[in-house]
């Protein structure tokens, strides 16, 4: 498996994780449910959008780190232009008559590309120093301290949340359902920002708990707790 493979995987496994953990966290009473069931799947296929963006990310940054391009060097602008054409393919599968969603770009384009260098800067920094054949645990344990490597997951999942949150505010129910949509927004976004301190502090727990002697450990479905 490749090093960017290895990094995606890992990316794709931690953010189905945090989906899991932000869904079971919710508890909303059926009625609720029933009525509120396209904005749930709106949340649903939403994180595997944001996981097909961040393997562009990293695949991007890894592609100009091996061209020896400094990291200051990528072009943001063009690279949110990118992200624009995986939005329009999820809002397509989206098509609901029941709800409607215009994403204002000039509102979230400073966050997806705070987004967008902190995975570049992660991309940079492991790469740099995965210079052997060491696994992926070897080499995050000598690029960052425990602290900063959480930081570094919290805030991708952070600004993934932020992001979510806008998109989810976007969204449009006609008659009462419109305000129920409301209160669900502000609902998962808490539950997303607590899981999203948990899951950051569990994973980077898990990589630097591991001696780094075997394999690709941690990585993919072995990261870190479900």
């Amino acid at each position: 498996m490749s090093r960017i493979d290895i990094l995606c995987d890992m990316d794709r496994e931690m953010m189905l994780s945090f989906s899991r953990q932000c869904v079971a966290r919710l508890d909303i009473p059926l009625p609720f449910k029933l009525v509120l069931a396209p904005f749930q799947r709106f949340f649903d296929a939403n994180v595997l959008k944001e996981i097909e963006k961040d393997r562009l990310f990293i695949e991007h940054a890894a592609g100009e780190f091996e061209k020896g391009h400094d990291r200051s060097e990528i072009d943001l602008d063009g690279l949110f232009e990118i992200t624009k054409e995986i939005d329009s393919a999820f809002l397509r599968s989206l098509s609901n008559p029941l709800f409607s969603l215009e994403v204002r770009y000039d509102a979230l384009a400073e966050i997806r590309k705070n987004r967008m260098l902190s995975f570049i800067a992660m991309v940079f920094d492991l790469l740099g120093n995965w210079y052997d054949a060491s696994p992926f645990a070897a080499v995050a344990q000598r690029t960052y301290t425990e602290e900063h490597y959480r930081r570094l997951l919290h805030e991708i999942l952070h600004l993934y949340n932020v992001e979510t949150r806008l998109l989810g505010n976007a969204i449009t129910f006609p008659g009462p359902s419109g305000r129920m949509k409301d209160l669900f927004t502000e609902k998962i976004f808490a539950a997303m920002e607590r899981t999203a301190r948990e899951v950051s502090c569990a994973y980077a727990r898990s990589v630097f708990e591991h001696n780094g002697s075997s394999g690709i450990d941690p990585g993919a479905s072995q990261l870190a707790p479900s």
